[in-house]
């Protein structure tokens, strides 16, 4: 599936026109016509307006990556959280561990601050 696919099925599934769609996200139908006839991509940024208005992954917008929709639990998350967690689920296990050193490290070093 293609971008033009993912967005026409975006459109699709949420029973809106182009219009309606470009509108919702702050872009123009023109713009939205030419996602969807693959005569431009689309950008991170835009991509994310998506998932927090509809709630379709950023990563599966830009490239297909499954899943599709953002999990339930997911939807109270920001951005960046959400983005967080899709990059930790691709680490190995040796990044795991050393992402894990370092936020352990982040409560030492605020208890030298006095914040934590």
């Amino acid at each position: 599936m293609n971008l033009s696919d993912r967005i026409r099925r975006i459109i699709q599934e949420n029973g809106l026109k182009q219009k309606e769609f470009a509108q919702s996200i702050h872009v123009t139908e023109s713009y939205i016509s030419k996602l969807l006839r693959d005569e431009s991509g689309v950008s991170r940024s835009t991509a994310s307006l998506i998932e927090e208005k509809y709630g379709y992954r950023a990563e599966w917008i830009l490239d297909g990556a499954e899943p599709r929709k953002v999990h339930a639990e997911e939807k109270d998350l920001a951005p960046i959280q959400r983005r967080l967690i899709a990059d930790i689920e691709q680490m190995d296990e040796s990044e795991l561990v050393a992402v894990r050193a370092f936020i352990s490290s982040l409560g030492e070093y605020k208890k030298t601050l006095g914040i934590g």
